[in-house]
This record gives structure tokens, sequence and C-alpha cells, in this order.
């Protein structure tokens, strides 16, 4: 009886000891499910992955249309802008609206700015020369006003 018993005993820590995994796969029909399985999987990224490409592509097809729509825009815009500049266009609307006519070239001016051309100064060299400028625009006393000044307060005693 305690053979039997210990057999039993081996037997049931035996079976205990096989993985859930060992006695999934050696069961007839687990290996062809799992492969069923992953060959299903794979179809089925395969199919998703065509789809998605198939959108991306008609995705570009319209971005594609749109520039080019953008495009024939652009060069008419350009053409009208041509059109639009020519004096031609331009003399009738002065014209009529501003009452504009075409000037002779004896009416012709020719305006000169002169601008004060100096050199860049930088750092000290500024500093000195902007104090320069601001003591040429100060109030000057010389000493004949002070000496004016005096004589009349003297009067005033």
């Amino acid at each position: 009886m305690t053979l039997k018993i210990s057999v039993e005993r081996y037997r049931a820590t035996n079976k205990l000891r096989q993985s859930y995994f060992r006695r999934l796969i050696s069961s007839k029909v687990s290996v062809p499910a799992m492969f069923l399985l992953v060959v299903i999987t794979f179809a089925c990224l395969y199919i998703w992955q065509r789809v998605y490409v198939m959108d991306l592509a008609k995705d570009i097809s319209q971005l594609e249309k749109r520039k080019q729509e953008l495009t024939d825009q652009l060069r008419k815009a350009s053409a009208d802008v041509a059109e639009f500049s020519r004096l031609s266009k331009i003399e009738p609307l002065a014209a009529e609206k501003f009452g504009l006519t075409r000037t002779t070239s004896g009416n012709l001016f020719t305006l000169e700015v002169k601008r004060n051309t100096e050199p860049k100064r930088a750092g000290l060299d500024n500093v000195v020369w902007s104090l320069k400028k601001l003591a040429d625009n100060l109030p000057v006393l010389t000493e004949s006003k002070a000496d004016t000044l005096s004589y009349f307060k003297s009067d005033g005693n």
C-alpha cells in the first residue's frame, strides 16, 4: 500500500511539473490553431497596411490637385498684375477718376536731398562727439552779458 501511495504522489507531482504550455503544445489541436492565429494576424496586418497605403495615395492625389489649382491661381494673378500695371490701363483710370493728365518734360523737377554723411563712431569717440554736439546747442553766457547784469543790479540799489 505504501508503494501505491508513493506512486500516486509521484504521478501527481509529475503532472504539476508539466507546465500549461507543454500540455497545450502536446495537444493535437493547439499547434495548428496557433499557426492559424499567426497567419490570420499577419493577413490582417497586411490588409490594414494596404488600406492605409491606399488612403495615403488618395490624400497625395488630392494634395497634388490642390497644388495645381493654387499654381493656376498664382499664374492668373500674375497675369492680372502684369495687365493692370500697363501704362495703357493706368492712364485712362487716372484721367477718369482723379483728373490727372500727362505732363511735359518742362514740368518735371528732380529734388535732391543732401544728407549729412558723417563717419560712424564707436565707443568713447561717439560719446565725446555727442557731448560736443550737445555743447554747441547750449546757451552761452559771455562776460559781457555777466557784466551787464551786474550793472543792472547796482543801479537798482
